[in-house]
């Protein structure tokens, strides 16, 4: 059986950007990744290589706090 995400409530709508949600950003990012990966359409070696920049991204605004580590 296949499982899909689906949207079931929407709570104190606001728009989501790198500023105002950093850490989902971040999550929502690397989420994309590990799909791609998981499609064959991403190595080991380009999965480690965009995260790297997604993590030095993070440290370069100050994004640290808060979301998922590596």
């Amino acid at each position: 059986m296949i499982e899909r995400a689906r949207l079931t409530e929407i709570a104190e709508a606001h728009t989501v950007t790198q500023e105002t949600e950093p850490a989902f950003w971040f999550l929502m990012q690397r989420a994309i990744l590990l799909v791609l990966r998981e499609d064959g359409v991403l190595s080991e070696a380009q999965l480690s290589w965009a995260e790297g920049k997604l993590q030095q991204q993070r440290r370069e605004h100050g994004w640290e706090k808060g979301g998922d580590t590596l």
